[in-house]
């Protein structure tokens, strides 16, 4: 028996399942004039997805506070998707980082401010996940009545080679590294949100080099590879007299990602984040 717990739309609703679990299902006017306590009928459903464990329920409830539901159930679709027509199995952190993925090029495209993603094309090594992604923007155009460009593919393939795997122990460190990724991010923009730094046209360019800077950090922070050349001496010294303002946000950013994250930075990093800070914000 489903038993409406919340009505999201008429074609999304949260329904208890006996006395535990709970799921979200979707389907024509499946929420339509019901209220909480109504039944609704299994015939109705066309997608279900089931909140059985606390950790699911967290999720869900985490994405909702910033995701519309409808594309947080067109994300775990394509999720589910992929484990069921390309037998991907997947680390549980995909369901955010993909969600909140789609979520944001969901908006550009929407204001007009779509990009193409500066990320390298690396179809031939992982034919697999790009198909995913292939379909992935089928449904997302079908789903959402949008068009997201088929050039939009590849950030979602590149989701599914990240997040590959299964739960195991060593999954588990995986998906914390994945919060760790995340972390530093939060930090970046957090950090450019003191100054005021945003992505606009004069600075998307750059702005999405700093991007790809971020995950190769994180990957060089995660295999103890951090960038081990030797660099000048004075280039930090000249650059802190330089572009006093890019040396104070970038030394800022590195502090944070340090104590925050509990790490160590070389300093190669702060140097390369002056560089591209100089960038952003056009410092002569």
């Amino acid at each position: 028996m489903l038993v409406v717990n919340r009505v999201y739309n008429n074609n999304t609703v949260l329904v208890d399942i006996g006395k535990k679990d709970q799921a979200i299902i979707q389907g024509k006017g499946v929420g339509f004039q019901k209220r909480h306590g109504d039944d609704v009928s299994p015939k109705q459903v066309e997608r279900i997805f089931y909140l059985n464990t606390d950790e699911a329920k967290e999720r869900f409830g985490t994405l909702l506070k910033d995701v519309p539901i409808d594309i947080t159930m067109t994300s775990f679709a394509i999720i589910e998707m992929a484990k069921k027509d390309f037998n991907y199995p997947v680390l549980d952190y995909i369901y955010v980082t993909l969600t909140d993925h789609i979520a944001q090029t969901y908006k550009h495209i929407m204001s007009g401010k779509y990009q193409k993603s500066a990320a390298p094309d690396i179809a031939d090594k992982y034919p697999v996940e790009y198909e995913i992604a292939d379909k992935a923007v089928e449904m997302l155009n079908h789903d959402l009545n949008v068009r997201f460009p088929k050039d939009a593919a590849q950030p979602i393939a590149l989701h599914f080679i990240n997040a590959h795997g299964t739960e195991t122990s060593e999954d588990k460190e995986k998906m914390d590294q994945a919060d760790f990724g995340n972390n530093v991010n939060k930090i970046v923009q957090s950090v450019f949100s003191e100054y005021g730094i945003t992505r606009n046209i004069t600075n998307q360019n750059y702005f999405d080099r700093l991007m790809i800077h971020l995950q190769y950090l994180v990957a060089r922070i995660q295999t103890d590879e951090q960038d081990k050349r030797i660099l000048n001496q004075n280039i930090e010294s000249d650059f802190q007299k330089l572009y006093p303002k890019s040396y104070k946000i970038s030394n800022e950013i590195c502090n944070k990602i340090e104590t925050g994250l509990n790490i160590t930075l070389n300093d190669n990093e702060l140097v390369y984040f002056v560089i591209h800070v100089q960038r952003l914000i056009q410092e002569k």
